[in-house]
């Protein structure tokens, strides 16, 4: 068992941020005592870690949520890198989207510079000659 504290620790997390994965239904401690100290077994810090993996690579905090539980289940598990796959290829299409409007973006203000270079050049000379 841990604390929160050490389970956050050993994640790579804070207890804030576990806490709000709490709240999110995420993961959720196996006991907590009655001044409140909240205890996790291995299984939660599995999770934790998993959680902060899928973030990692992209997942928002509900994709995670519709595919973290069946991680966690033999017979699903499957499943779970099907669902993720399919939020990940997702991504991915955003971001070559994004790619692609960033390069015409970079293009166009590659060529303005090129442009408006020209154009002092030319001041220069005509205020020189």
């Amino acid at each position: 068992m841990y604390k929160i504290g050490e389970i956050a620790k050993q994640a790579g997390v804070t207890t804030r941020t576990l806490r709000y994965y709490e709240q999110l239904g995420l993961v959720s401690p196996d006991e907590i005592t009655p001044n409140g100290y909240r205890y996790y077994n291995d299984r939660a810090l599995d999770i934790t870690k998993r959680i902060k993996n899928l973030q990692h690579v992209g997942l928002s905090l509900d994709e995670i949520k519709d595919v973290i539980g069946l991680y966690f289940q033999q017979k699903k598990e499957l499943e779970a890198k099907e669902k993720t796959v399919g939020y990940l290829q997702l991504h991915l299409e955003q971001i070559n989207s994004k790619i692609s409007l960033l390069e015409k973006a970079r293009e166009e203000i590659q060529e303005q510079i090129s442009l408006t270079q020209e154009l002092m050049s030319k001041l220069k000379s005509k205020k020189n000659g």
